[in-house]
């Protein structure tokens, strides 16, 4: 009979649901976060106060839920489609994970590497660094060869892509599509509500939660060179990292067809996590209030158990 009584519930959680104001959405795939058993997942948090509506974020669109629940607590045309453009880089590290592959492996850069690396050439043929190291400079400077390079070690380019769809439809998402490991291309596409699951996905894995904590990294490759790259992740030296809060990890992204994407989990002296998105923010700070504002709003306004 349990099992029957939650099928219902997760049927109508995935229904569609509109508020009377201001026509804000209130649904999504909640199955698409990383829970623990349902017997044992927590109270959703509540609303204390009613009147707030949200905040007004430059972004096409918007989205905040509470980790542990899935439960939704902001919604801004969080189901449109859109590119992302390196917050692709997200599903990029799910899949690495979720491979299995040995982290400290080492993996040489190719010429093929920088074909499709948007001009930013942090490291150079014939280098050597382990796939722990690609993976944080992938996440925390947003670097596109080490994209490349963690796809193509240990299968070809396509089939890494595919492992992305697939991932995708492994965890229930709506719409996302996946071309390529940086997003550089625009047709890496997908909604806030899906980047919001990606991120609550990938910082389930405790190596991504280190990785992303990091205000920088110092890469050593083996062939001497030594490779500092700083975080594009400007909210790591924002009130969101201090006292009652903190930053567990961010992303971000951007391109002429996307604008500027921004999606971050922040912890609050409770130890509650939510999940922030923006997409196509108006600039390259704007992405970042947004973020901030979603966040502050969220947890001034609902209260948790």
């Amino acid at each position: 009979m349990l099992e029957i009584v939650l099928a219902i519930l997760a049927a109508f959680s995935l229904a569609p649901q509109m508020t009377s104001a201001s026509g804000i959405e209130r649904h999504m795939a909640v199955n698409s976060f990383p829970q623990a058993a349902a017997v044992s997942r927590p109270a959703p948090p509540i609303k204390r106060r009613v009147e707030s509506l949200g905040v007004e974020t430059t972004g096409k669109a918007a989205f905040v839920a509470d980790v542990a629940t899935g439960s939704v607590l902001f919604s801004k045309n969080a189901h449109d489609i859109l590119p992302i453009a390196s917050l692709t880089k997200l599903m990029t590290a799910i899949v690495v994970m979720d491979s299995g592959y040995d982290l400290d492996e080492p993996l040489t850069f190719m010429n093929e590497d920088f074909q499709n690396d948007g001009g930013k050439d942090v490291f150079v043929v014939g280098e050597t660094i382990t796939r722990r190291e690609a993976l944080s400079a992938l996440l925390v400077g947003s670097v596109n060869v080490a994209g490349n390079v963690l796809a193509r070690a240990g299968q070809t380019r396509e089939e890494f892509v595919k492992a992305m769809n697939d991932m995708a439809v492994q965890m229930n998402l709506a719409s996302p599509v996946f071309v390529d490991p940086t997003g550089l291309n625009p047709e890496n596409r997908a909604s806030a509500a899906d980047v919001a699951a990606l991120m609550s996905k990938a910082l389930s894995y405790p190596e991504i939660r280190t990785i992303v904590a990091l205000p920088q990294v110092v890469i050593e490759g083996q062939t001497g060179n030594s490779y500092r790259i700083n975080s594009t992740n400007l909210l790591l030296n924002s009130f969101l990292n201090k006292e009652p809060y903190q930053v567990i990890g961010g992303k971000t992204g951007s391109l002429p067809e996307a604008g500027y994407c921004m999606a971050q989990l922040t912890r609050n002296a409770d130890s509650n996590e939510i999940v922030a998105v923006t997409l196509a923010s108006d600039n390259h700070f704007s992405r970042y209030q947004d973020v901030k504002a979603l966040t502050a709003w969220a947890f001034d306004t609902y209260q948790w158990e």
